[in-house]
C-alpha cells in the first residue's frame, strides 16, 4: 500500500486531471441509464456510485458493477459532506482511504450538479492500472509471477541444501577425526553464509514479485537486494581469506603473497560496495 500511495502522490496532478475528465464526460441526465448499462464498463476502476439529494439523504441505491444495494436509500449523508470543500468546478476529490467493504485503498469523487451530489468510489490500484501508471497486463503478469515463484523456491531449496551440507561436513569431521578440523569448520561457516545470502535473495524475490508484488518503478528494492547479497558474498570471501592465511602460515610462508592477493581483492570489493551504497543513498536523498 505504501508504494501505491507513493505513486499517487508523485502523479497526483495527472490523476486529478484524469478523474476530472472522467467525471465531466458522464452525462448527468443519463446517469440512471449509464449506471445500469455501461458506466462500470467504461471506467473499470469505478467500483461504486450513488446520488445524494439536496436534503443530504441518499436518493439512489448503492450501485456496483454486478449489484445494487437499496438498503442505504434514505440514509442521512450529511456527515460525509459537511467537511467537503468543492473546487470551482463543483468537484471534490478525497484523500486516499481504506474502504471498509474491501479493505483496499480507495478515492472518492463527489460532483455537485443540479442541486444533488453524485458520489463515485474508485479503487486506487485499478485506477493506477487504468491510467498506465503501473504494469497490469494480466497474462504476462501471471507468467512472470510463475517464473519468479519457480526460481524463488528453487533458490530456497538450494539454500537449504547448503545448510544440510554445512552440518554434514561437521558430522563427517566428527566421524573421521583425521580430517583438518579448522578447514572443515571454515567451510561449514562459508556454506552457511552463502545459504543465508541465497535465502535472502529468494525471500526478496518471492516477497516483491510473487506474494506481495511490488508495483514501484524505482530501483531501490533491487539496489538494496544487491547490496545485501554482495555483503554476504564479501563475508564468505573474508572467511575464506582468513582460512587461506591460517593454512599458509602453518605450511609455507612463501605462498603468503597469494593470500595477500585474495585479501586485496576482498578489500576492493568492500570499497566498491561502499561507493555503491553511498551513491544509492545520495540519489535516494535527492529524489526524496
Amino acid at each position: 500500500m505504501k508504494e501505491i500511495v507513493a505513486i499517487y502522490k508523485k502523479q497526483y496532478s495527472f490523476i486529478e486531471n484524469s478523474l476530472t475528465a472522467m467525471i465531466e464526460s458522464i452525462e448527468v441526465n443519463e446517469y440512471d441509464v449509464l449506471v445500469n448499462e455501461s458506466l462500470f464498463s467504461l471506467f473499470p476502476a469505478l467500483k461504486a456510485s450513488y446520488k445524494i439529494n439536496k436534503n443530504l439523504k441518499q436518493s439512489t441505491p448503492l450501485y456496483t458493477k454486478d449489484n445494487e444495494d437499496k438498503t442505504s436509500v434514505g440514509l442521512d449523508k450529511s456527515h460525509l459532506l459537511e467537511r467537503i470543500q468543492f473546487r470551482e468546478d463543483n468537484i471534490y476529490i478525497s484523500n486516499i482511504y481504506v474502504n471498509s467493504r474491501t479493505g483496499t485503498p480507495y478515492i472518492t469523487v463527489v460532483q455537485y450538479i443540479n442541486e444533488q451530489y453524485i458520489v463515485y468510489d474508485f479503487e486506487l490500484y485499478s485506477l493506477l492500472k487504468e491510467l498506465s501508471l503501473v504494469d497490469g497486463h494480466e497474462y504476462f503478469s501471471k507468467f512472470t509471477q510463475f517464473f519468479y515463484a519457480l526460481f524463488g523456491f528453487l533458490l530456497a531449496l538450494f539454500s537449504l541444501a547448503l545448510i544440510v551440507y554445512a552440518f554434514y561436513t561437521i558430522w563427517a569431521m566428527l566421524e573421521h577425526t583425521d580430517k583438518d578440523m579448522l578447514s572443515v569448520l571454515f567451510r561449514s561457516i562459508i556454506a552457511l553464509t552463502l545459504a543465508l545470502a541465497i535465502f535472502d535473495l529468494s525471500k526478496t524475490i518471492l516477497e516483491h514479485e510473487v506474494f506481495y508484488k511490488s508495483i514501484s518503478r524505482n530501483n531501490n528494492i533491487e539496489n538494496r537486494l544487491l547490496a545485501r547479497f554482495l555483503t554476504s558474498i564479501i563475508i564468505a570471501l573474508s572467511i575464506e581469506s582468513l582460512m587461506v592465511v591460517f593454512k599458509i602460515a602453518l605450511s609455507d610462508y612463501a605462498q603468503m603473497v597469494y593470500a595477500f592477493y585474495l585479501i586485496a581483492g576482498v578489500g576492493i570489493m568492500i570499497a566498491v560496495l561502499s561507493l555503491f551504497i553511498f551513491v544509492m543513498r545520495y540519489n535516494g536523498g535527492r529524489k526524496s
